[in-house]
């Protein structure tokens, strides 16, 4: 290619590409109501129903904010097939810097769900409380492009790194039983694992505290 071309194009290719950027983050960060705060009691109820994505974090952060104040206690309802890992970890990271002033509550209801990257976040909470028809689902780690969302496909000992390194942060660390999250390891290499409410709970799992 000629470099006359080459020096027109190349401007061209990196203003699309700004442009989708900015396209895609003004898409995400509108307020599509994905937060639902309410109060029950003295308890303020954040009600996230859909993936783990931006702005979640944002939206925490605002209701923390606005809310911190006026209450003791929130209750983290959860229904969301996961997401990204970024952005859940932000909301973990969130959910942290209100324990040491704050109840946190996590919930999932009556035929709801949580699923891969939903699941650390419900962990967070110090009292989980779960419906028995709710639905659960672990499994390894997937990356996606930016852009189109497709799966990308990784060498088998990125793989292994990534998912072990999820696994140590995410699991290893949290208030699952041991025994039960060693078995999830064998049980999750290259399939999802699917659990409803009462099996987390007849298993022992300690994933969930109470059924409601």
């Amino acid at each position: 290619m000629p470099r006359n071309v080459t020096f027109i194009l190349l401007p061209i290719l990196i203003g699309i590409a700004a442009f989708l950027y900015w396209q895609h983050h003004q898409r995400i960060y509108q307020d599509l109501g994905r937060l639902e705060v309410s109060q029950e009691g003295d308890a303020v109820i954040l009600s996230w129903h859909t993936d783990i994505d931006v702005p979640m974090a944002t939206r925490f952060r605002e209701a923390f904010n606005e809310w911190g104040s006026k209450t003791g206690k929130f209750v983290i309802d959860l229904n969301s097939p996961g997401g990204a890992l970024i952005e859940g970890n932000k909301v973990i990271e969130q959910i942290n810097a209100m324990k040491p002033s704050h109840v946190i509550e996590t919930h999932v209801g009556p035929n709801n769900v949580c699923l891969s990257m939903c699941v650390p976040i419900f962990l967070q909470g110090e009292n989980r409380i779960a419906s028995g028809s709710s639905r659960w689902m672990f499994h390894e780690p997937t990356a996606y492009d930016y852009f189109s969302d497709e799966e990308v496909s990784a060498p088998k000992f990125e793989r292994d790194y990534y998912n072990n390194r999820f696994f140590e942060r995410y699991f290893t660390d949290s208030a699952m039983d041991p025994a039960w999250r060693e078995n999830l390891r064998k049980e999750w290499v290259g399939k999802d694992v699917w659990r409803t409410g009462k099996q987390l709970v007849d298993e022992r799992s300690n994933i969930i505290i109470d059924l409601y």
